[in-house]
């Protein structure tokens, strides 16, 4: 225990002296205004709310203890808030990025962070939906966004009168319509992902409109 407790000066001051055999002197400056006690980081309090009360009401102790609340509640923070770390809309880049490998999805440093949420975020619906029409329609939307696809499948049935008859499917295949001009490199990508996002054994045919010729300017 300290000696002697003195203010500096006459009268109240702003600092406090703790002054004893063997502990030296230390002066501990007071908190200005009208709560004494340095606010927590978070309103959880979770350490100075577990100190004892002789320490709780130390303002030494408070500040002590409000450093190591100001280290540690980032870490509990992300800890309280880790579904919302996992979600597309909220995630941060770096997970972002993981939540693309663990689903096995293209990274594409060119897209814009809201579509690759997106594309995180439609991830299960396009692997519940993948080698069908409506699969491959969300692909070709979520990787070329704003590009007019239209897919036609070609299916048909065959039938005849003569149960003896030998039947003869035709090879399934599709059609897909594409109603604005599209660059050389656009097209190898979005053959490339017609060819990811299709079934092995059927075909296809990509249809694209062609850009219409330039005018001549006068002389």
């Amino acid at each position: 225990m300290a000696d002697g407790i003195h203010t500096n000066g006459a009268g109240a001051g702003p600092f406090i002296t703790f002054a004893g055999g063997g502990f030296g002197t230390m002066q501990i400056e007071l908190a200005i205004g009208g709560d004494s006690t340095p606010q927590p980081v978070s309103t959880r309090g979770y350490l100075r709310g577990h100190l004892p009360a002789m320490y709780a009401e130390d303002d030494f102790g408070m500040r002590l203890v409000s450093a190591f609340e100001a280290v540690l509640d980032p870490l509990v923070a992300t800890l309280d808030n880790l579904p919302e770390h996992f979600e597309a809309a909220y995630a941060p880049r770096d997970v972002l990025e993981l939540l693309t490998d663990w689903l096995a999805l293209e990274r594409d440093e060119l897209r814009s962070g809201e579509e690759r949420r997106r594309i995180v975020r439609r991830a299960p619906e396009l692997m519940r939906l993948r080698g069908t029409k409506a699969g491959l329609a969300i692909a070709l939307e979520l990787a070329f966004p704003g590009v007019p696809f239209r897919i036609e499948d070609a299916g048909g049935i065959t039938w005849s009168l003569d149960p003896d008859a030998a039947w003869k499917e035709a090879p399934a295949s599709f059609v897909i319509y594409c109603a604005m001009p599209l660059p050389e490199n656009r097209l190898a990508a979005v053959a490339r992902l017609i060819d990811q996002a299709k079934p092995a054994h059927v075909a296809y045919r990509l249809r694209v409109r062609a850009a219409e010729p330039e005018e001549e300017g006068g002389a």
